[in-house]
């Protein structure tokens, strides 16, 4: 198996009074998909897989036309559910997701623990890579779902990768094993609030 690109949505155009599940992509981030689709060109990206979430289909679905290639939304590859929570600061955000990664065990976010989305997650994973054609696999999805898969697999802590993750933002990870290649590819000088 070759390379898997884990992808962070690019970003949305964020709306206090809508749950952040449903939020879509700002004008920007629709923009910023052209980059993502140069990073998967370059990759030789032969799949590509979605959460469910609107920002995430939607930045799916930008790449692949760029790429003239189809794309498959899939189930568990969201973000942990957050229904039921409202809209809050940056910094009241890092101290939730801060302490989601510290008790992994406890629903601390919504109505999911850490380490249920990395069952559900690691699941996804496994039906997309495994289902996959030849090439990179590149699946678009959350940053919290993602530091805690990557985590789970690498030495590294989930909360730093989670503050080092861009809208959007690349992982690269061998696709048999799931340990990182290389640092995460950063978009160039992003400046949308993390979401």
């Amino acid at each position: 198996m070759g390379e898997l690109l884990l992808i962070k949505h690019a970003p949305p155009e964020i709306t206090p009074e809508v749950i952040s599940h449903r939020w879509v992509l700002s004008a920007e981030g629709r923009a910023r998909c052209d980059w993502l689709a140069e990073i998967c060109r370059c990759r030789r990206v032969a799949s590509i897989f979605a959460s469910p979430e609107p920002k995430t289909l939607e930045t799916a679905a930008l790449v692949a036309m760029n790429l003239q290639l189809p794309f498959h939304p899939l189930d568990g590859l969201q973000e942990n559910d957050r229904t039921g929570l409202s809209f809050v600061s940056a910094g009241a955000l890092e101290a939730r997701i801060s302490a989601y990664f510290e008790t992994p065990d406890a629903v601390v976010i919504g109505s999911e623990s850490a380490r249920s989305v990395l069952t559900r997650f690691q699941a996804a994973i496994d039906i997309a890579v495994h289902g996959a054609t030849d090439g990179a696999v590149a699946i678009v999805t959350h940053g919290t779902a993602m530091s805690g898969f990557i985590a789970a697999h690498n030495t590294v802590a989930p909360l730093e990768l989670w503050r080092a993750l861009t809208l959007p933002g690349v992982a690269v990870l061998d696709a048999s094993t799931y340990r990182l290649l290389e640092p995460l590819i950063p978009f160039p000088n992003p400046q949308a609030p993390k979401t």
